[in-house]
């Protein structure tokens, strides 16, 4: 194939990973693995696409010993499986027929400058409607992970953008559109790669000073947060101050019903510890079967209450926040193991102990896109989220390096 064809494919599959369209981008990365597909891969790789693909195995195995779902949820939950092992292939064929490395550093920072723009553009517009920072938030969305990886390539990667001239500026307009969404999430997932390009990951005497570092720097924010006054009704900055010091609630302090009943305000104070309790609850309800290789595709999440979701109620849902809980109650413990073996392998298999040069930056922040799958499955169920990019990153991170060191081996 011509190199535009491999190019076009790379701006297509940046572009519809970033729409947060599952069906988009499960079909766009399809036909990516069909104009770019290599025989040849590196042990690496083959890896990784081995661990994700055991997980939607496992729920297969699990789906049809069940059998009794409706064949459009099992459908949906076998694309939502399917699409992580397509996006890692897609992103790493592609990167790996592209023979230049900032071409692909230029089409992730353009698509991220566009994006970005469009955010700022349309926070200008409704500026005179601005109240609080849950409106800013409703403008724009609540993050773009395409911003973070474009961010990380401008601040942590050696690569030039075609850009060159203005790269302080679009440097200044994709950080200040993050900052504007007001996502704690995209907020550490930069804060992990800075530890990784520092070098702070390795497993020798760096890591304990990025362990120091990253306690230290936890703590003074904690507490800086937590001396501001805050409660439920606060608003304007106070608002986003409430959910940070309300984080460590909503993700792991559960709720009983009765509780939801007397004050629906407290379901979302603990939204996603709510949701996952409830997940597990169905899990053990299921017995041992549930517990080995969980209730399958097609199988959804009992809330045990009404809620109202992107402007619909629902009493059930089929996928949840907690991606480690989301892969228990659909592939159990078999497809949590592998799902744990895949942040494992990518934080281990990378370690180098030696000075720090361009390979070895590289490989930090290959680690570091472990720690952002572990930290995203606490929070927005991992790599199964739409708009979702550590796959897409640590497979161009993994086949940039692989063709950097072919070059060195060559000469």
């Amino acid at each position: 194939m011509p190199q535009y064809v491999h190019k076009l494919c790379l701006i297509f599959l940046v572009f519809f990973l970033s729409t947060y369209s599952i069906e988009m981008s499960f079909i766009t990365s399809v036909f990516v693995i069909l104009f770019s597909y290599r025989s040849r891969m590196s042990l690496s790789i083959l890896q990784t696409i081995f661990l994700v693909s055991a997980v939607a195995f496992v729920g297969l195995i699990s789906t049809f010993l069940e059998l009794h779902y409706t064949l459009i949820d099992i459908i949906k939950d076998i694309i939502y499986f399917l699409r992580p092992i397509t996006i890692l292939s897609a992103s790493y064929f592609v990167v790996k027929n592209i023979k230049s490395n900032s071409f692909v550093f230029n089409v992730v920072v353009t698509m991220a400058l566009i994006f970005a723009s469009i955010h700022l553009l349309i926070i200008i517009a409704n500026i005179g409607n601005i109240d609080s920072y849950v409106y800013i938030r409703s403008l724009g969305g609540k993050q773009n992970h395409i911003e973070i990886v474009a961010l990380v390539f401008l601040f942590f990667t050696p690569y030039t953008t075609v850009f060159k001239k203005q790269r302080k500026l679009i440097t200044l307009i994709i950080t200040l559109s993050v900052i504007l969404y007001f996502s704690r999430t995209m907020f550490v997932i930069l804060f992990l790669y800075f530890l990784g390009y520092k070098g702070y990951l390795f497993l020798n005497k760096r890591i304990i000073k990025g362990t120091i570092f990253f306690i230290l720097t936890a703590i003074v924010l904690g507490v800086m947060i937590s001396k501001v006054e805050t409660n439920r009704d606060s608003t304007g900055i106070r608002k986003f101050i409430y959910k940070t010091q309300n984080s460590f609630a909503e993700l792991f302090e559960s709720v009983d019903v009765d509780s939801i009943k007397r004050d629906r305000r407290i379901l979302w104070e603990h939204w996603r510890a709510y949701e996952a309790q409830k997940a597990i609850d169905q899990v053990k309800k299921n017995g041992i079967k549930a517990w080995l290789i969980g209730l399958g595709y097609g199988s959804q999440i009992d809330l045990e209450t009404r809620v109202y979701l992107d402007g619909k109620f629902f009493t059930e849902v089929p996928s949840i926040h907690n991606g480690f809980i989301f892969v228990l109650f659909k592939t159990g413990l078999t497809g949590l193991f592998f799902y744990l073996g895949i942040i494992i392998f990518m934080f281990f298999k990378f370690q180098r102990f030696r000075t720090i040069n361009s390979d070895s930056v590289l490989n930090g922040l290959i680690i570091s896109t472990s720690l952002y799958v572990f930290f995203n499955s606490f929070v927005i169920a991992g790599f199964y989220r739409p708009g979702e990019f550590s796959l897409f990153i640590f497979a161009i991170l993994l086949a940039s390096q692989e063709k950097i060191q072919t070059i060195m081996k060559g000469s």
